[in-house]
């Protein structure tokens, strides 16, 4: 049986308890190597009306933060309905001495733009209607595995630049972590022009949340994110997975 078609009855299967957007938090270690350099914590939230909220702290604990004070914060608010996102806007915050750097997003949708401001500099560009920013396209990805979509492609607002997703379905692989032993599916994105790539593994079991996150950037380094913390904010139907630490 083809990954895709196991995909899209997975998708048949939740769509009864997790098809709907659920609320959650999602606490991971990251790891550069054997090392632990740090946390991210993420935390979803969404009202009856749409209306969501989508934050990701990241920080240096432990010999990693003695050495460099780094701390990076994405926002992304907006909201969802008929089964897309449509952001408001975008706020990225990275706190270090080195290269600090503020990014904000309006998704002016009445006048069909994108306003940004990096760092003070204005930047505008056209707004398309299906565009995400870099942060809530992760909940969208959730989403669409949970729909059982087998193809995946998204577009994405990147300060002032239209760029296209397209993550693949690599394979299924079981992830152990401090909450628990997950199977999931191996989610893959590739730059074609250099070397970073992006594998998320994603779990049903836990409405395709992301277990493990690995990230490659152009020098061959790899930053590796493991689940350590989950709380759901769901409904009933979720009752017996809402706290996992």
């Amino acid at each position: 049986m083809s990954r895709y078609v196991i995909v899209f009855l997975y998708g048949l299967f939740f769509a009864t308890t997790t098809l709907a957007e659920d609320g959650y938090s999602a606490t991971y270690k990251l790891n550069v190597g054997p090392l632990t350099v740090g946390k991210m914590k993420r935390s979803f939230e969404i009202g009856p009306d749409g209306a969501y909220r989508f934050e990701s702290k990241m920080w240096a604990t432990g010999l990693a933060s003695i050495v460099r004070k780094n701390e990076l914060i994405e926002t992304s608010t907006g909201t969802f309905r008929s089964g897309s996102y449509y952001p408001l806007e975008y706020t990225y915050v990275r706190r270090n001495k080195k290269k600090p750097q503020t990014i904000y997003m309006h998704f002016d949708r009445e006048n069909a733009s994108i306003e940004v401001v990096v760092n003070g500099e204005r930047i505008s560009s056209p707004l398309r209607e299906d565009q995400l920013d870099k942060l809530v396209y992760q909940a969208a990805l959730m989403h669409d595995l949970r729909a059982g979509k087998a193809e995946l492609n998204y577009r994405i607002a990147d300060r002032g630049k239209d760029k296209s997703y397209r993550p693949i379905f690599a394979e299924k692989a079981i992830v152990e972590t401090k909450v628990g032993r997950f199977e999931t599916f191996k989610i893959v994105r590739e730059r074609t022009n250099d070397k970073r790539r992006t594998i998320f593994w994603c779990a049903p079991y836990l409405g395709f949340l992301p277990v493990r996150v690995a990230h490659r950037e152009k020098d061959g380094t790899e930053t590796t994110a493991l689940l350590t913390k989950y709380r759901s904010f769901g409904n009933a139907a979720l009752s017996q997975r809402q706290t996992l630490e």
